[in-house]
């Protein structure tokens, strides 16, 4: 997979028992050519052997690689194979922040398909990102809105001791711990993200068409106001406003459902809340 003495150069403390070039077959080496040669994309797979040459995903090769790469940073020369030749790239590893297996933030190396997670803009272009950005959220919002009552049962299970589902509801108590994890960890863009989302969903729910929820108020006027102009366009008086004594049981059982949901996402978040990392 590397040659032995290019493999020293990306990483110097090299395990003795593993023979990469029995491994992964001799690549030719030497000034101008690539001092990583990787065929991990079958691993990642699930192969266990293509050509005789690549084992299963966490072979003594693969992990000293994978090793190699979270040590690396910067333009990295590197050899893929497609098509059946050999290709020579330069990759830029990047360095990025990793949590490891107790939660501590670490910076590695890492290559392939990422998401990007900083956006850079100028004064023209920030604000329809902005208005992007924030459309984005209102349809996940409400997306997570319309998802909540099939994700009543995973909350259910989670609170018997089941694995938390981190799609679940979470209660104020759940937000603020997640909220403490991030600022723990130094994410503090996350940490930002998180309260204005909690705000943004606040918002987007206070306007369901539901009492006693401002939506409930709002919709209930607009119901007046279509009311009233149509029987003005049809000569007729304005008719008293509604009573609202008369939507109190409608009311009650929006209290009631809500209060019950409130309670469990709240008990889940003490018994088996959401934790980063």
């Amino acid at each position: 997979m590397v040659g032995d003495s290019l493999m020293r150069q990306v990483l110097p403390d090299v395990d003795e028992s593993v023979d990469l070039l029995t491994l992964y077959g001799a690549a030719p080496h030497g000034p101008g050519r690539p001092g990583v040669r990787l065929n991990m994309i079958s691993s990642a797979d699930g192969a266990t052997a293509v050509s005789g040459r690549s084992g299963g995903l966490g072979s003594s090769g693969d992990l000293e690689v994978f090793t190699a790469i979270r040590a690396a940073g910067g333009p990295t020369p590197v050899v893929v194979e497609r098509s059946g030749q050999e290709i020579g790239l330069t990759i830029d590893v990047a360095r990025v922040t990793r949590l490891d297996a107790n939660g501590a933030a670490l910076t590695v190396g890492a290559i392939g398909a990422g998401q990007q997670a900083i956006f850079m803009y100028g004064p023209l272009t920030a604000v329809p990102a902005t208005l992007e950005f924030t459309g984005e959220m209102f349809r996940n919002v409400w997306q997570g809105i319309l998802s909540f009552p099939e994700r009543i049962p995973a909350l259910w299970d989670a609170l018997g001791g089941g694995v938390r589902d981190e799609n679940t509801p979470v209660s104020v108590v759940g937000a603020s711990i997640i909220g403490g994890d991030a600022a723990e960890r130094g994410l503090w863009e996350y940490f930002v993200l998180l309260l204005a989302l909690l705000n943004f969903f606040v918002g987007v729910f206070n306007l369901l068409p539901l009492l006693p929820l401002d939506g409930g108020h709002i919709a209930v006027n607009l119901y007046e106001r279509v009311r009233d102009t149509v029987r003005a366009r049809l000569g007729k008086p304005k008719m008293p406003p509604v009573d609202y004594t008369r939507l109190l049981p409608l009311t009650y059982f929006v209290i009631l459902v809500g209060g019950a949901v409130s309670l469990l996402t709240l008990a889940a978040d003490i018994v088996n809340p959401i934790r980063l990392g």
